[in-house]
């Protein structure tokens, strides 16, 4: 009975807290700054990335499934605050065979964001940073995610970056991804374990996926 009154005093505080944040716009240019506030993608940026997406081409598939978490709890340290964010998870194959699958992450509730895959919420602006696009118009906005694999999760040194943009070819619409590193492999891993994993599976490139009814 003490375990259930403990438990109902925790969850109450949690909705009391969510209730009381401020509402701050994800593109805020303080973004974090405020314990306790909410940075809420209040122009719905982030919704027209959900859903599912695929490229296919000559035996390989990658397939991406892209859901927008809301009022995510960030605990940063010394600031604490609630934010929405894009994450997703994938399927890659390769010559007709799975190289990794982590589709069946995109429905977990973690409460560490770096647990998913994909993840991110960032907006860039411009046609040549972080990937160039001159099909881009001056002005839009594309999302700037981090990605990793499972294999690689733990190499130190190997991190990579997608962008994401959304269009629409011949009333289809697609998502073009720009997929490349932020940096290399250190040659070990994070607990000091050498290891010889330089890159990721997934290639470096430029992906065209079609979304999926």
């Amino acid at each position: 009975m003490k375990r259930i009154i403990q438990t109902s005093i925790l969850l109450f505080t949690i909705i009391v807290c969510k209730a009381q944040s401020p509402i701050i716009p994800l593109n805020n240019s303080g973004y974090g700054d405020v314990t306790g506030g909410y940075y809420k993608d209040t122009e719905n940026f982030l919704d027209q990335f959900e859903g599912t997406w695929l490229y296919s081409s000559n035996g390989t598939i990658l397939k991406i499934i892209l859901k927008k978490k809301e009022m995510f709890y960030v605990n940063g340290g010394p600031l604490n605050f609630y934010t929405d964010y894009i994450v997703g998870e994938y399927q890659y194959i390769k010559n007709n065979l799975e190289v990794q699958n982590t589709l069946d992450n995109i429905n977990m509730n973690y409460q560490e964001i770096s647990y998913y895959n994909i993840y991110g919420n960032i907006q860039k602006r411009g046609i040549k940073f972080p990937a160039s696009c001159p099909e881009c118009q001056p002005g839009e906005l594309r999302l700037m995610t981090f990605y990793t694999e499972p294999s690689r999760r733990d190499v130190e040194g190997l991190d990579s970056e997608m962008v994401f943009r959304r269009f629409t070819e011949n009333g289809v619409t697609k998502l073009k991804i720009w997929f490349y590193g932020v940096s290399g492999s250190y040659g070990f891993t994070r607990d000091g374990q050498p290891t010889d994993i330089v890159s990721y599976l997934l290639p470096y490139g430029e992906y065209v996926l079609t979304k999926q009814l």
